[in-house]
C-alpha cells in the first residue's frame, strides 16, 4: 500500500497482505527476520547476514547519546539513532515485517507491547525512557530482497532529547573519509552467533572505498551502500539499524555483513549522503 503526503513524495509503508506482513509472527521469528542477509549476498561465497558488535569494548550511553533500541514485545530488535526530538533513524529491513502501519498512522496509537524505541540507557533492558511509536516510513525504493535503500524512518510520540538522548548531525551531501576511523555501537552479539548483550558495546571500524569492498564482496555493494570493518572488528546480529559516526556526522546504518561476525569481510551500510536516501529523510522528517 501506498500513501501520498503533502511533501510531495511517494512514501512506501508495510503493506498488509503481503508475505512479509505477518502480524503472527513470534519475536524469534522475527529477530530471525532481522538478522537475515541480502538474498542474492548470502549465495556468495561468504554468506551474508544482518548486520552485528564484535572486537570493540563496552561503553555508555553518554559517549554515544544518539543510540536507541528499537523493540518488538519488548526485546531487543534493531539500534537506530536520534535525529530530532521526535523522529528516529533505523534500517527497513528492521520494519519490513510489520504489517500495521497504516492503521498505526491514521487510526491509533501503538501500544507499549508492539513496537517501541528505548532511549537515555547504557543497558537496553533497564533505564531509560520507553517511546511509543507513532508511525513509520519506509523508503519507497527499498528492495526488500536486496537490501538496497535500507532506511527507515520513525516517529515516536514523546520528547526524545535530554541529557542521555541527543540528536545525531547527518551529512549533506559528502560521504564519509575513507581510510578514517567510524564509530558503531550497539547491542548486538559480542560473539559470532551469540546473543545480544545488556551492555552497550562500541567498536572503532575503518571505512574503506566502494571499490575495495566490491572486490570482497564480488559485487553486491550498490551506490547507497558504504563499507567499514575488518578482521576480527565487526557489528554484528541485533546491531541492524544503528548509527556508523565519523567526527559527530552520522553517515552510514549498519544494515548487512558476514554472517561470521568479524571474519575479514566489510560490514555494509546505508550511505546516508546519497541524494535519494537524504532526500527521503529530509521529505519524511524535514531533518
Amino acid at each position: 500500500m501506498w500513501y501520498h503526503f503533502a511533501v510531495g513524495l511517494t512514501i512506501a509503508i508495510c503493506c498488509p497482505g503481503s508475505i512479509y506482513a505477518d502480524s503472527s509472527l513470534s519475536v524469534e521469528q522475527v529477530i530471525a527476520r532481522v538478522n537475515r542477509g541480502p538474498w542474492s549476498a548470502s549465495r556468495g561465497r561468504s554468506s551474508a547476514g544482518g548486520a552485528r558488535i564484535v572486537g570493540g569494548i563496552e561503553t555508555s550511553i553518554e559517549a554515544v547519546p544518539y543510540q536507541v533500541s528499537l523493540r518488538y514485545l519488548n526485546k531487543h530488535l534493531c539500534g537506530g539513532s536520534i535525529i530530532s526530538h521526535s523522529w528516529i533513524l533505523t534500517a527497513a529491513h528492521c520494519l519490513d515485517w510489520y504489517p500495521d502501519n497504516d492503521e498505526v498512522i491514521f487510526e491509533k496509537q501503538a501500544t507499549s507491547d508492539t513496537i517501541t524505541v528505548h532511549t537515555g540507557s547504557t543497558r537496553q533492558t533497564g533505564g531509560g525512557t520507553l517511546h511509543t511509536v507513532f508511525y513509520y516510513h519506509l523508503h519507497p525504493q527499498y528492495d526488500v530482497e536486496e537490501f538496497q535503500w535500507d532506511v527507515a524512518t520513525i516517529r515516536v510520540h514523546l520528547v526524545l532529547l535530554g541529557p542521555t538522548s541527543v540528536a545525531i548531525g547527518l551529512p549533506v551531501a559528502q560521504e564519509w573519509t575513507i581510510g578514517e576511523n567510524v564509530t558503531v555501537a550497539g547491542w548486538g552479539y559480542a560473539v559470532p552467533y551469540g546473543d545480544v548483550v545488556d551492555t552497550l558495546r562500541m567498536v572503532q571500524l575503518v571505512a574503506i572505498s566502494a571499490e575495495a569492498c566490491n572486490d570482497t564482496w564480488t559485487g553486491y555493494i550498490m551506490e547507497d551502500m558504504i563499507c567499514a570493518g575488518g578482521q576480527r572488528e565487526d557489528a554484528c546480529d541485533g546491531d541492524s539499524g544503528g548509527p556508523a559516526v565519523q567526527d559527530g556526522i552520522q553517515y552510514g546504518i549498519v544494515s548487512w555483513g558476514a554472517n561470521e561476525c568479524g571474519n575479514g569481510m566489510p560490514g555494509v551500510f546505508t550511505n546516508l549522503a546519497h541524494p535519494s536516501i537524504r532526500t527521503f529523510i529530509y521529505r519524511t522528517t524535514m531533518i
